[in-house]
């Protein structure tokens, strides 16, 4: 994690300042906004509805330091502000980030994911986790045949036989491409199942023994991540899921990275 040690080491160049700045909440309200773009004080009144006796003695406070300096009216960050807003965003990314995604890294083989792909795990910070519910048993499930069914291509590594799942592939396989790659130890159970007639499917083999796996698809407008628990089960009730562009790139690229290192033949 190179990039999100860089985070947190970057941590202790700024923690003064960090300790100065979340002590008051219209500072922090004045430096985001000032980080966005620069400024004057109507328009931070009027954004903020804070009172200008309360924006000036900040400002003045962040002029002293040399944090904020005023120009033709306008105030802007100082370069050095800006680099510490920008570290103090990625640690609150990341902080959230963490949060979330705290149910999947306990108890679950997390570790097959490619180095490269856990370097930028940071980008993740639009994700979200899907949990079933005693109610909804079948929550995760659901959600994966939906996403499919609205896909206008698909790249997913399959690490179980799951008949509905290989049912919509056949499906969708009649109107679009699908890059899909399985353990060799469930190859037979998967190929009585799926149509390789279909010349939109691609089919890739890895070896389950070498390669912890995991679940992840891939579409167009999505991508969704599962684990297996410690104990070698499928955890159905949890999946972490984001829209977002950042997102579908990293997973589009852990497809390809675990494609590069595990896929020995294909079909």
């Amino acid at each position: 994690m190179i990039e999100t040690l860089k985070t947190v080491k970057n941590y202790e160049t700024i923690e003064k300042d960090v300790k100065f700045l979340p002590k008051s909440l219209i500072r922090l309200r004045i430096l985001k906004m000032l980080y966005d773009y620069p400024r004057d004080m109507k328009e931070m009144n009027h954004e903020t509805k804070f009172h200008y006796s309360a924006i000036s003695t900040h400002i003045h406070g962040l002029e002293l330091n040399g944090q904020v300096y005023k120009e033709n009216n306008r105030y802007f960050l100082s370069n050095s502000m800006k680099l510490q807003m920008d570290n103090l965003l990625k640690i609150n990314n990341l902080m959230n980030l963490l949060e979330i995604i705290s149910p999947i890294l306990q108890g679950h083989k997390v570790m097959s994911i490619p180095r490269d792909c856990v370097e930028n795990i940071h980008y993740l910070d639009n994700i979200e986790l899907i949990e079933s519910s005693g109610f909804d048993v079948y929550k995760a499930y659901e959600f994966i045949e939906k996403s499919l069914l609205k896909a206008k291509s698909v790249n997913a590594i399959l690490p179980f036989s799951y008949n509905e799942f290989n049912m919509l592939f056949n499906r969708l396989s009649k109107r679009i491409d699908i890059d899909l790659l399985i353990p060799e130890d469930i190859k037979d159970i998967l190929l009585r199942n799926l149509d390789t007639s279909k010349s939109n499917l691609r089919i890739g083999y890895f070896n389950g023994d070498e390669a912890a796996p995991f679940l992840l698809i891939c579409t167009d407008e999505k991508v969704i991540l599962g684990f297996f628990k410690d104990d070698g089960t499928y955890d159905q009730n949890r999946l972490l899921t984001s829209e977002d562009d950042d997102c579908i790139i990293w997973g589009n690229e852990l497809f390809k990275n675990f494609k590069k290192e595990n896929i020995k033949m294909s079909h």
